[in-house]
């Protein structure tokens, strides 16, 4: 009986945790596919008469990826951005199966779809009322977080966006928390870029460190960045590259 009733507790808990995020947050969508192989212009071809479809509009605007480095090279990355809790009542069916049918015989491996929360104070350079064209580059990194040390992690990653902030960064900078899909522990932080050559590259500055006391106390960054790191699970940190593949990103489609 104790057991019935915790799985009870645990369902509701599971049905009501997205209804209760707040509504003019923007959350994000993200799904990844490793395509079979000698199939890539097959599905990057369905894909195409998907979107022109389905995504061909603002709202309805879909981003992709293809990862160039490390163990999922090759694999793509297709993100939906700046949805609300309203738009999950929406009925997708008709969408979701012409994907099936369509698009689905191409892939080899599917990630399912992940959702994440837009973490505002460690945004740069994006504004959800005027959004710019994706960047041509990612660099992504996805952090694991120890149970009961967030606040750490989330305190070191404030305070670098503060810092990169005062120094007029210019690339753009995005940081989500999983909410569906994964652990809740578990944290992505997005920069994008157009050129390798024009990235900045802040954490080869050593000035940076100095900017960073400057602001929130002296000999507190090497403190805030031995608590982040403490934070980190040992496997807690991977960062990968993407390059944006226009023609399956809405608004850039040939």
């Amino acid at each position: 009986m104790k057991k019935a009733a915790i799985l009870f507790f645990a369902l509701i808990f599971s049905a009501t945790l997205f209804s209760q995020r707040a509504a003019d947050n923007d959350y994000w969508n993200s799904w990844r596919y490793t395509v079979k192989d000698g199939m890539d212009k097959d599905f990057r071809k369905a894909v195409a008469k998907k979107m022109a479809l389905y995504n061909n509009t603002p709202e309805k605007t879909i981003f992709t990826y293809q990862i160039i480095t490390g163990r999922n090279s090759g694999t793509y990355e297709r993100v939906e951005p700046m949805k609300y809790p309203k738009d999950y009542d929406l009925d997708r069916s008709g969408e979701a199966d012409y994907w099936q049918e369509n698009v689905g015989k191409f892939v080899s491996k599917a990630s399912g779809q992940v959702r994440w929360d837009r973490i505002n104070n460690a945004t740069i350079n994006w504004d959800p009322e005027a959004p710019k064209n994706p960047s041509k580059y990612l660099e992504r990194t996805t952090f694991d977080v120890k149970s009961g040390r967030i606040l750490d992690f989330r305190r070191f990653i404030y305070r670098v966006t503060e810092t990169l902030k005062k120094r007029g960064f210019a690339d753009t900078q995005l940081m989500f928390r999983c909410i569906s899909g994964g652990s809740d522990n578990m944290f992505v932080l997005v920069q994008g870029y157009n050129s390798h050559q024009e990235k900045a590259m802040p954490e080869n500055d050593k000035k940076f460190e100095d900017d960073y006391n400057e602001q929130f106390g002296w000999g507190t960054y090497d403190e805030d960045r031995q608590r982040f790191d403490d934070s980190l699970e040992a496997w807690g940190e991977y960062t990968e590259t993407m390059v944006l593949v226009p023609s399956l990103t809405t608004g850039m489609m040939d």
